[in-house]
């Protein structure tokens, strides 16, 4: 009976402060966020005006790529899309680590980027290394207790 009271009670506090924290998470402010994004706007809408143009031609013409330098966090931003994100935020390393070749496919066909693959690799090679020198150490130590054994 004591288990059965203490397990409610631990679900209803566990349920509740969930729902107290979930709800802070959601609170958006739609007039601050659009005046945080204005330049950002502007500046989608003159790329897609001028389509082709390139990052110099776009500085020398038009000034707002001068106020978006005072502005680092619109430009921390462009720099993280340009980057690409590894998949479902998972980073690279942990994909080829945990699944092998298969996290090194999912990340080539998902990232198409080049340095991504490259730490997906760098992780499934680290962990084979770790494994076959885990193994070759068994076996000599397998090996050598059966030679004193004889």
């Amino acid at each position: 009976m004591k288990k059965i009271i203490m397990s409610t009670l631990f679900a209803g506090f566990f349920a509740f402060n969930a729902s107290a924290s979930v709800a802070e998470v959601f609170e958006m402010d739609e007039n601050f966020v659009n005046t945080e994004l204005a330049q950002l706007n502007e500046l989608d809408e003159f790329v897609a005006a001028n389509e082709g143009i390139t990052l110099s031609e776009m500085d020398a013409s038009n000034g707002l790529l001068a106020e978006l330098n005072g502005s680092s966090d619109i430009l921390r931003t462009l720099e993280l899309i340009g980057r690409g994100d590894p998949p479902l935020g998972i980073p690279s390393f942990l994909w080829g680590a945990c699944f092998g070749v298969a996290g090194i496919a999912i990340v080539y066909f998902v990232t198409d980027d080049r340095d991504e693959t490259k730490k997906a690799l760098t992780g499934c090679a680290i962990v084979q290394g770790a494994l076959i020198l885990i193994y070759v150490i068994v076996w000599v130590l397998i090996l050598g207790s059966a030679a004193t054994a004889v």
